[in-house]
């Protein structure tokens, strides 16, 4: 886990960047339906758990609605600081509060929050079911949890063409740009070796999740899963 934390801290200042280029911009709206997933409601509390620099908290409080409010937590202080950064310019500060945290020891009581998103975090959780089990844990009865990971391509054309992007000119982009060519290997790697999509979900149950449904966006390369408590 120190590892993965020093290798996301080392890319944090071209993390957004890199985001919108390598997903050729799909990022954003891969979020943006994930967000309406929790249907966001006035006066709820949500946390954003592995936020990064807090995409999927933006994406939250721009649904402006009033009172609303995210807590999104990382394990990465670089992360954080630059997320700080970019909701003070957009003027979102009183909305989205971060925390240096680990999303598998999550310091904040029972039911504390609506709901919790976590985008493209639970593939670098050293213990995946543990860190679900703990944003069940901080959510309240009938809250939602939803999930939204890289997957891999069922159309074996698409597959080869996605594989061949993923891990040859991914991994090359990333570095250039980033300076980091470990962390866009660690990328494709960190995805092929996940679970598939009827995995993640028996995951999710195991965890104490009900009425979990999961669907793909992009000819597959993301998947959003969803379950309730």
């Amino acid at each position: 886990m120190t590892a993965i934390k020093e290798m996301f801290s080392s890319i944090a200042h071209r993390y957004d960047f890199l985001n919108c280029l390598l997903s050729m911009g799909m990022d954003k709206y891969w979020r943006r339906v994930a967000v309406d997933q929790i249907k966001p409601m006035s006066g709820e509390k949500y946390i954003d758990v592995a936020a990064g620099t807090g995409d999927m908290a933006l994406e939250i409080v721009r649904q402006e609605l009033v009172g609303i409010h995210v807590t999104a937590v990382d394990f990465s202080q670089n992360m954080i600081d630059f997320g700080r950064k970019k909701i003070k310019k957009m003027h979102f500060e009183n909305m989205i509060k971060f925390h240096l945290a680990d999303g598998e020891n999550l310091p904040f009581e029972d039911n504390s929050f609506n709901s919790a998103v976590c985008a493209f975090g639970v593939r670098n959780f050293s213990d995946r079911f543990k860190g679900i089990k703990e944003m069940r844990r901080v959510i309240k009865k009938n809250g939602r949890i939803v999930i939204l990971e890289f997957s891999n391509p069922e159309n074996r054309f698409f597959r080869f063409l996605y594989y061949f992007y993923f891990k040859k000119m991914l991994p090359l982009i990333g570095g250039l740009i980033s300076g980091r060519f470990s962390a866009y290997r660690y990328l494709p790697d960190s995805v092929l070796n996940f679970y598939s999509q009827e995995e993640l979900k028996i995951v999710m149950e195991k965890a104490g999740l009900k009425k979990i449904n999961y669907f793909s966006l992009t000819f597959g390369i993301v998947t959003v899963h969803t379950g309730f408590k």
